[in-house]
């Protein structure tokens, strides 16, 4: 009997305990219980080579590409990036791009439809081409945070002084030039789209090229488009933009006669080699490189080992190699190698802005924007 009775009792008060559990359990509200683990947006952000800001007007720029992978097996769908302060904490964001924004920055790898590019299916890539602009310049150090439709992560520290700005001549002279394609986020700017692999690395070295042309009421040339010396810009003067050692200089490639499109017909076979055109590469010192493409043929005055001082005399402006018309292809890099360098700002000591009211708008130890006019003032002058 007595044993009877301990079995009942055990039985009673497992059968309450299980009850009161239960009950338990189900008066927790839902907003307090712990949700299941789970790991961070498995999205890689990466930046291959840190930005370095850089003056124009009253304020400072940032230009860099941020690349975005997704390791997940769901796709992860863009809703706005946000620019840290990363020398604080839990401060406001420095800058941030809604979607809308997004959609003119963001490319998805290997597929052009912009409708599509702020969603990352799994497996994908996409990268961001940033430009952004602030008048008090930027924290030493910035963190980006990717806000998506269910989450959000922060990554990619960055700083925003990567290497030495250099003050620089004006590679050409006189009035009238524009920079095509120059430091921007436009679209259809082929330079800041310029992103390549070589050496198994990704690599822009036109990232703050400028194709400086000559202009006058908005077009490059006056008569026959297809007679290079109808354009304006055709056997200008190029000048050493500072004091320098010749790494490289290439002559003798003729002249192409301009077209674009299907009506481009370059003079010789393009090889990687022939790219640039009768080319000259400064050594500037510091791992910086200046590299000036597509000049005349036979106007080259210096060779490989020449030293050269700031505003000599180095060739005249052509139409070599693959230039659709005649301009001088100017840019600053990180690598005498072709192609291979990432392409550095950097600043031009004086010019003037201006056009149809006459070049009055000053500036000195700035980077020209894309499409801006300039005066350089004579060679002369220099």
């Amino acid at each position: 009997m007595k044993s009877t009775g301990l079995r009942l009792s055990y039985l009673i008060l497992l059968f309450c305990s299980v009850f009161l559990s239960r009950s338990t359990a189900q008066d927790v509200p839902a907003k307090n219980r712990s949700k299941p683990f789970s790991f961070p947006p498995q999205l890689e952000m990466r930046v291959p080579f840190g930005p370095t800001a850089f003056p124009n007007g009253s304020n400072f720029y940032l230009i860099y590409e941020l690349y975005l992978t997704n390791f997940g097996a769901s796709p992860i769908h863009l809703k706005r990036m946000e620019l840290l302060n990363g020398d604080r904490s839990g401060n406001a964001p420095v800058l941030s791009f809604d979607s809308l924004e997004l959609k003119t920055m963001v490319k998805i790898l290997g597929n052009n439809n912009l409708k599509d590019a702020l969603n990352i299916e799994a497996g994908q890539s996409a990268v961001v081409e940033a430009k952004t602009s602030n008048k008090t310049g930027f924290p030493n150090n910035i963190i980006h945070r990717v806000i998506a439709s269910a989450d959000s992560l922060d990554g990619a520290a960055i700083n925003t002084h990567t290497t030495k700005i250099q003050t620089l001549k004006p590679p050409v002279s006189g009035s009238d030039w524009i920079a095509a394609d120059g430091p921007g986020n436009s679209i259809d700017n082929h330079h800041r789209r310029g992103n390549i692999i070589l050496g198994g690395h990704t690599v822009n070295s036109r990232r703050f090229a400028i194709d400086w042309k000559k202009v006058k009421d908005s077009v490059s040339f006056s008569g026959d488009a297809a007679n290079v010396r109808s354009y304006f810009c055709y056997g200008e003067k190029i000048f050493a933009v500072a004091d320098g050692t010749i790494i490289s200089a290439t002559d003798g490639l003729p002249d192409n006669i301009p077209g674009h499109g299907k009506a481009f017909h370059p003079a010789v076979p393009l090889t990687f080699e022939k790219l640039p055109g009768n080319n000259i590469v400064i050594d500037l010192g510091d791992g910086h490189y200046a590299h000036y493409m597509h000049m005349q043929p036979g106007s080259l005055h210096v060779k490989k080992g020449d030293h050269v001082r700031k505003g000599q005399l180095l060739g005249n402006i052509g139409n070599s190699g693959d230039a659709r018309e005649p301009h001088l292809h100017f840019e600053v890099t990180t690598s005498s190698k072709l192609l291979y360098g990432d392409g550095i700002p950097y600043i031009i000591d004086h010019y003037r802005l201006g056009y149809q009211n006459g070049f009055d708008d000053v500036h000195h130890n700035e980077l020209p924007k894309e499409k801006q006019i300039v005066d350089f003032g004579n060679a002369r002058e220099r």
